[in-house]
């Protein structure tokens, strides 16, 4: 979802949950603002971020949202806070700072990591809106993989997940096999070991990530045997540099902000002891800032890769079983 421009008072609620998420943010804001001028990229309609850079000291914030209506609100949140937060409406792309942010804090993470755009937006505002030696939170954003095996009947749409799914279909122009989360205990699901297969860090003394990329993993089947069905991939973050920062894993941690994406392949049985070969490839799409995805997988049962291409501006529909089990009309 984070990816299109769907959000509603349902999922800015979900991001006020005070879990591990809020928490290790809270703690790296608050250990990095105290003098200096942050910049806020996405800041949403509680305005989260920007207000506790400005409890922390913050010498000044700038708050920038690219939804009206969430930065309307976002004024009205901060607009007890002393003028020290400005909130700006525009794409962070597309607006210039009076002068340059010592602090960029942003949760442009997808459930894919690099999906909701942080590689270029990031990239950007490296360039134009932030000091030499600015700060970012998060520091490295990762995404992991691992095989699953999804039981067989029993999988429906979450109906709180409809009306989000209009949305992203209106945003595109037409309905398409759209990247689906798995609801439950997903992590029961795995079968091998797990790996990253993206690993982006934001860090003043190294270079910025390159917006496309390609990486391999090698996972290790873990169970007797089993029906691979699918990858999972999942984010993990790291808020901050400091040795004693929470790392955020969206699979097994206490968050809500996160969920993992089901990677659907042809079922392929597997055994104990087989290597899965995972090559992860992340192509900016036609938009300059979101990124189209090309798995691939080799295991010793087929002679041909399984394959799992998922452009930002949708692909063809129906093209996966899943798909058209879960969308039948």
């Amino acid at each position: 979802m984070g990816e299109y421009p769907v959000y509603d008072d349902g999922v800015y609620d979900a991001f006020d949950v005070r879990d591990e998420r809020f928490r290790a943010y809270s703690e790296a804001i608050a250990g990095a603002a105290a003098g200096r001028v942050v910049l806020d990229i996405g800041t949403g309609r509680d305005a989260l971020w920007a207000v506790a850079a400005a409890r922390a000291g913050a010498a000044h914030v700038y708050a920038v949202e690219r939804q009206p209506d969430a930065a309307a609100q976002a004024r009205r949140t901060v607009s007890g806070l002393g003028g020290r937060v400005t909130v700006i409406e525009g794409l962070s792309t597309a607006v210039d700072l009076p002068t340059r942010a010592g602090v960029c804090v942003s949760e442009i993470v997808g459930n894919i990591a690099s999906a909701e755009g942080a590689v270029t937006v990031l990239a950007d505002a490296r360039q134009r809106l932030c000091t030499t030696d600015c700060l970012w939170i998060p520091f490295r954003v990762q995404t992991w993989a691992a095989a699953v095996s999804l039981p067989a009947g029993g999988r429906l749409l979450a109906s709180e997940s409809l009306p989000y799914v209009e949305k992203v279909f209106a945003a595109v122009g037409r309905p398409f096999d759209l990247r689906l989360c798995l609801g439950g205990p997903a992590a029961d699901l795995v079968i091998s070991s797990a790996a990253p297969v993206e690993s982006l860090v934001f860090d003043h003394r190294r270079p910025p990530p390159d917006a496309d990329g390609t990486a391999t993993a090698r996972l290790t089947v873990d169970v007797d045997s089993a029906r691979m069905t699918g990858l999972l991939l999942w984010s993990r973050i790291a808020v901050s540099s400091a040795a004693s920062s929470r790392e955020i894993d969206s699979l097994t941690g206490d968050t809500r902000g996160w969920a993992p994406v089901y990677v659907p392949l042809d079922p392929t049985e597997i055994r104990s002891g087989d290597h899965l070969e995972v090559t992860f490839h992340r192509r900016t799409s036609d938009d300059g800032i979101h990124p189209d995805y090309h798995v691939s997988v080799l295991a010793p049962s087929v002679e041909e890769p399984l394959v799992w291409s998922s452009p930002h501006h949708g692909g063809v529909f129906h093209e996966s079983a899943l798909h058209r089990e879960l969308f039948p009309s």
